[in-house]
């Protein structure tokens, strides 16, 4: 069991980094005209009505009657199932971390009870199966250590606003636990399409810019903190994860228009919770929900990230948040950090002087600085300000390294991205702006644009590596990617991290159930294939450019290995409604074309040069 438990827990921290790469291609292939000549697939599968790239590298097809799944690696049928009737895109969930695949079925004229079945994705079988929900879930938060599930519920997926139903499942078996009701209505977002590569993965609804099924995918997700769960709906709630009973509640409003996401995740200190919500900070007592304090209003950007050091609470300000009413990204200022004194609320120092982008915020202990990003430069905070921050230093951005047609084809294409607005302002722009940065094992930072990748080096204070790649030309693309990096450094800065560590961490309460403990031996043998793989293929990050071979140019994905900059692999194809997604670990490449899945592994050889500092001015 023990050694269960380490595999789990060392896969899923690997497992993040798979994660982000992936979120980063998946948004990234969607409406873009492929053209040139096509690789031969390695196998291909007729009448899928769609399709979804599992943790394991297997896929889930659905098809007119029921759900199959079929081998990453050769397209076999490892499993059908026709006996839970047609599966709509939106009526499945993964499970993070362990075989279950949760599928609902919500049938039926003002159907309110929802029949929900969880089946082994390695077999097929049904684990267990329950009908004591009610309503369409819109939000599913797993509690590995206490072997539960919790599923927020509302009576209906096309209403704005709603009062939600509070679920708690027994992971193992399905039996119920609780059941609670929020005691506020709160605000529904749009949903976009499945969060899958292709032509609709970025529109919303039925294709215009307002969506017509709406979930809870705007606020952060429910949080667990010892025996309580806590959820940012309409301000603070603390339930107990015991009996699903309201401990206390601290209500303020949360909510900023159309905008997703411009609260961070509240953030814990001893016996103080830290949340964000319209541009305010706050400290709220644990035990009695009780306000210690709250800030002044840092305005209409909100603080979408917070982070704890050395007892300072920083929050990032402004960024790029998607409007599902627009359907498009909006970039939303004051841009800048903020530092507060945790025990008082005071401000210690605001820092404005990033440059009309901003990434997320990346503390680094070895020298007391944050590492941020703006138009033009990484830029390192000295956290040792008081009063008024100090720039540690200012690194200029510069790229060293042309990938795919760039290096035979001379100058990068202009990107129409930069300033505020400026995914939908007319004409070039050839600025392209950091949005993430992510940590990598050899202790450098890594820092994504649309077009550009590059290391920066915490110890020297220097740039590692650098690399830049055509644009692939297409009108709308800039938003697709946008998307993809967006969603990768929000996912960090709200501790997901933390949360993936967890999932190896299933304590003694999967005892009771010998069965789901040797499901879980079993997903843990095939997974520790898989995270061989992984460490095998390295963290390798793939990108959408236009592309040159030796025989064909085209758009097509170039792999850029993350620890290096060096291009690796890529692949040209014939596609001009593009349906993709990518298993980094395999290095294989998932397309839908009208009901046809088609795999091909990305093995060309990639053209790369220097760059032409004078002629890229």
């Amino acid at each position: 069991m023990q050694r269960l438990l380490k595999a789990m827990s060392e896969l899923y921290f690997v497992r993040l980094s798979v994660v982000t790469a992936v979120l980063s291609v998946i948004f990234v292939l969607s409406t873009c005209a492929i053209e040139a000549g096509a690789s031969t697939p390695i196998w291909s599968y007729k009448g899928a009505k769609w399709y979804s790239l599992m943790e394991t590298g297997n896929v889930t097809v659905g098809l007119q009657a029921g759900v199959a799944m079929l081998d990453g690696a050769t397209g076999k049928v490892l499993w059908q199932r026709t006996d839970i009737g047609e599966i709509s895109e939106n009526e499945y969930t993964e499970l993070p971390g362990t075989p279950l695949l949760l599928i609902s079925d919500n049938s039926g004229w003002a159907q309110r009870k929802t029949k929900l079945t969880a089946i082994d994705t390695l077999t097929g079988t049904t684990v267990w199966q329950t009908e004591k929900m009610l309503g369409y879930t819109v939000e599913v938060t797993p509690v590995y250590k206490k072997d539960m599930i919790v599923f927020l519920t509302i009576r209906d997926n096309r209403i704005t606003k709603d009062k939600p139903d509070i679920f708690a499942l027994k992971m193992s078996t399905g039996d119920l636990i609780w059941q609670s009701e929020y005691t506020e209505k709160v605000d529904l977002y749009g949903v976009e399409k499945k969060k899958r590569s292709g032509t609709s993965a970025m529109f919303l609804g039925q294709g215009g810019g307002r969506s017509d099924r709406f979930d809870l995918s705007g606020e952060n997700p429910p949080i667990v903190d010892g025996d309580s769960l806590y959820l940012t709906y309409a301000g603070l709630h603390r339930f107990s994860l015991a009996d699903g009973k309201l401990i206390w509640k601290t209500l303020y409003d949360v909510t900023d228009g159309s905008l997703k996401n411009t609260n961070g995740q509240c953030v814990f200190d001893g016996d103080i919770i830290y949340t964000s919500a319209q541009g305010v900070l706050r400290a709220i007592d644990k035990n009695t929900g009780i306000i210690k304090w709250t800030t002044k209003d840092f305005g209409k950007g909100g603080i979408a990230e917070m982070q704890i050091y050395n007892g300072v609470l920083f929050g990032r300000m402004g960024g790029q948040f998607f409007s599902w009413k627009k359907g498009e990204w909006l970039k939303k200022g004051p841009i800048g950090v903020v530092a507060v004194d945790m025990a008082t609320g005071n401000t210690n120092w605001i820092y404005t002087g990033a440059k009309d982008s901003i990434t997320n915020m990346v503390i680094l202990p070895d020298d007391n600085s944050m590492l941020i990003g703006d138009e033009k430069n990484l830029i390192g905070l000295d956290l040792a300000s008081q009063g008024k921050v100090r720039e540690a230093y200012k690194v200029p951005l510069k790229f060293k390294i042309k990938v795919g047609a760039a290096a035979t084809a001379g100058r990068v294409a202009a990107v129409a991205f930069g300033g505020i607005g400026g995914l939908m302002k007319k004409g070039p722009d050839t600025t392209d702006n950091p949005v993430s940065l992510v940590r990598q094992e050899n202790g450098t930072v890594v820092a994504r644009g649309m077009q550009h990748l590059l290391a920066f080096s915490p110890k020297t204070h220097e740039i590692t590596w650098a690399t830049k790649y055509d644009a692939p030309g297409i009108s709308g693309w800039q938003s697709i990617v946008m998307t993809a990096i967006t969603i990768t450094a929000a996912a960090l800065s709200q501790g997901v991290e933390a949360g993936y560590a967890q999932r190896g961490d299933y304590n003694s309460a999967f005892n009771e159930n010998t069965n789901f403990l040797n499901l879980m031996s079993s997903y843990q043998d095939f997974m520790s294939k898989k995270y061989s793989a992984a460490k095998a293929s390295g963290n390798v990050y793939y990108v959408l450019t236009t592309i040159k071979s030796k025989d064909d140019k085209g758009s097509g994905l170039v792999g850029v290995s993350l620890m290096t900059g060096q291009p690796v692999n890529q692949i040209i194809f014939n596609d001009k409604t593009p349906d993709y997604e990518v298993d980094d670990a395999a290095g294989r490449l998932i397309n839908m074309n009208k009901g046809e899945l088609s795999a091909y592994s990305i093995t060309d050889p990639v053209e790369s040069a220097p760059v032409d500092d004078k002629k890229d001015k």
